[in-house]
This record gives structure tokens, C-alpha cells and sequence, in this order.
């Protein structure tokens, strides 16, 4: 298993009290079984074509006017 939250990718330490992970940035506190849960989401978030789509808007959208003319 990977040591990086899925969250911010910082660094997951393992408590052995609480038998959770526990990211050192952003503070996420989960077992293995959410951490695997949260990867397969982000990774399938990626996959998706309407989540492309909803960048590639993002992305124009917050770019300049002189950008926007050129597109």
C-alpha cells in the first residue's frame, strides 16, 4: 500500500491504536478499507469524460479575454 493520502498526497501515517491512517497534511483519519474506497473514486473521477469535459471548461473559462479570442 501507498503512504500518500488520496485527499492532498501528503504523507499517511499508520496508528496502531486506532488500527487508521492518519495524513500528516490535511489530517485525514481512516481505516485501509476508506483509503482504498477514496483512490478508486478519485480514480475513476479521472476516467470520467463529463469530468474532462467540466475542466476543459474550467480551464477556459478562468482564462484571459485575449486567450478566450484566440480559442
Amino acid at each position: 500500500m501507498a503512504s500518500f493520502c488520496p485527499e492532498c498526497g501528503g504523507e499517511l501515517k499508520f496508528d496502531l491504536t486506532s488500527k487508521n491512517f492518519i495524513c500528516k497534511s490535511c489530517g485525514l483519519f481512516a481505516s485501509r478499507e476508506k483509503i482504498d474506497e477514496l483512490r478508486d473514486k478519485a480514480e475513476r473521477s479521472r476516467d470520467d469524460p463529463r469530468r474532462k469535459h467540466h475542466d476543459d471548461y474550467l480551464d477556459w473559462w478562468q482564462s484571459s479575454k485575449k486567450d478566450k479570442q484566440q480559442k
